[in-house]
């Protein structure tokens, strides 16, 4: 069972490797402020998140040159968790946020300011943004049939931005309200992982597709006692969907002619083996292959798979 604590140390440790502006601009949204005083505008960004607060500490030296220090305050309330700051002064504030596209500036001055989520971003930058989003507002719970990922968020507005970004990705999540929160949520498997994909978290993909063909094969009205599986619900079984993708690849080939051998070894394996998780799976293939190397080769199966398909329309 995939829990929150492992996806977040997972996503840190992607982050670490490389933080960019798509990741920058989510985390600013939702502890960023701009302010200004008797020496100029300031960029404050506050966090309870450690390392958050130097992932934007380290982005800042890397981009500018900025040498910026993470200050605890510890609160007076002992009950309450320590929060960890980092400040930008001087143009560079409005530099780094004009380049975000969060103000608008005219012959030098401040025109307008907006730190929400962008419901648009360039292609590159949406998988850092989501990882950033999730790392600020996110978390997954034990649900009864599952997993329940969900992100809350405080303003109805970011939480639509963020429904709308999702969808143009094929992700869809339900929207509910409680008080004065957005919660954006899922207990669908499969949203669950396509979610966590695009953020990049493989080893945590790996753990829910597993999670979903285990879930499937206890399912025994599900899929009738056979996986001839036409007809079957493909959101429920991570194993039905890879199945089809492997007859996709092997007949839109004439068997498999010109498909590099990783992918047609794991595609010939899971057609043989069409019910068995991907721990088994990865048994019968050749070499001794990592659950990520697995996960790599059927993302690659699945690329081909559409765009067979996409040639076939």
């Amino acid at each position: 069972m995939l829990t929150d604590r492992e996806l977040k140390e997972e996503l840190h440790a992607l982050s670490s490797e490389t933080v960019g502006d798509g990741f920058v601009s989510a985390i600013l949204t939702f502890g960023g402020s701009l302010g200004k005083d008797e020496k100029g505008y300031y960029l404050s960004y506050v966090t309870h998140d450690s390392r958050l607060a130097w992932a934007f500490a380290t982005y800042l030296g890397a981009r500018y040159g900025y040498h910026a220090e993470v200050a605890i305050v510890d609160p007076k309330d002992k009950r309450k968790n320590r929060v960890f700051s980092v400040e930008l002064r001087g143009k560079l504030a409005i530099e780094l946020l004009s380049a975000l596209g969060k103000v608008e500036t005219a012959e030098g001055r401040l025109v307008s300011c907006d730190l929400g989520v962008k419901g648009r971003l360039p292609a590159k930058e949406v998988s850092e943004y989501a990882r950033g989003v999730y790392l600020s507002v996110g978390r997954i719970t034990r649900a009864a049939d599952g997993l329940r990922l969900e992100l809350t968020f405080e303003l109805e507005s970011d939480a639509d931005a963020f429904l709308s970004l999702m969808k143009k990705s094929n992700i869809l999540f339900g929207k509910s309200a409680k008080g004065e929160r957005y919660t954006l949520a899922s207990r669908k498997g499969q949203t669950v992982s396509d979610f966590l994909a695009l953020m990049g978290a493989s080893k945590s993909v790996f753990i829910v597709e597993d999670m979903i063909v285990k879930k499937y094969m206890d399912s025994k009205t599900a899929r009738a006692g056979n996986l001839l599986l036409a007809n079957t619900d493909k959101s429920v079984s991570a194993a039905v969907r890879q199945y089809e993708d492997a007859v996709t690849v092997r007949d839109g080939t004439g068997g498999f002619v010109g498909v590099p051998r990783e992918i047609r070894e794991v595609a010939e394996a899971r057609i043989e083996h069409p019910d068995v998780s991907l721990e088994e799976l990865a048994t019968k293939l050749s070499g001794n292959i990592t659950k990520s190397g697995l996960y790599h080769r059927l993302q690659k199966m699945r690329d081909l798979a559409s765009k067979i398909r996409e040639e076939r329309k």
